[in-house]
C-alpha cells in the first residue's frame, strides 16, 4: 500500500502541480454545465462552433432523443466528451469560440 500524498500545489517551478479533488469536481462540474448550454443551442448556432466530431455527433444526438433519462444521461456523456476534450487540448478553440458568441 502507498503512502497518501497531498494534493496541494507546495510552490516552485520544478514541483509537480497538484489539483485538490475539490477543484477537479468544480472544473468537471463546470464543463458539464458548458455541455448543458451547448445542447440547449439551436443546431444553425451550434453549427458555427469549432466542435470535435464526435462531440458534434452526441450533441446531435441529444437533440434527437425525447425521454427524460435518456437526454440526461446523454448530457453526462457530453460531460464526459467535454473532459475528454480538455485532457486533449482540443476543447480551449471551443470555449473561446462560445465566449465570444455569448
Amino acid at each position: 500500500m502507498t503512502p497518501r500524498r497531498s494534493r496541494w500545489q507546495i510552490g516552485g517551478e520544478d514541483e509537480e502541480v497538484r489539483v485538490s479533488r475539490s477543484q477537479k469536481k468544480r472544473d468537471s462540474a463546470a464543463l458539464q454545465a458548458t455541455g448543458e448550454t451547448l445542447a440547449r443551442m439551436p443546431a444553425a448556432r451550434r453549427a458555427l462552433l469549432p466542435l470535435p466530431p464526435e462531440l458534434k455527433d452526441s450533441l446531435e444526438e441529444y437533440d434527437r432523443l425525447s425521454a427524460f433519462e435518456a437526454r440526461r444521461r446523454q448530457l453526462q456523456y457530453i460531460g464526459r466528451l467535454m473532459r475528454e476534450a480538455r485532457e486533449e487540448g482540443t476543447l480551449q478553440p471551443l470555449l473561446d469560440a462560445l465566449a465570444r458568441l455569448e
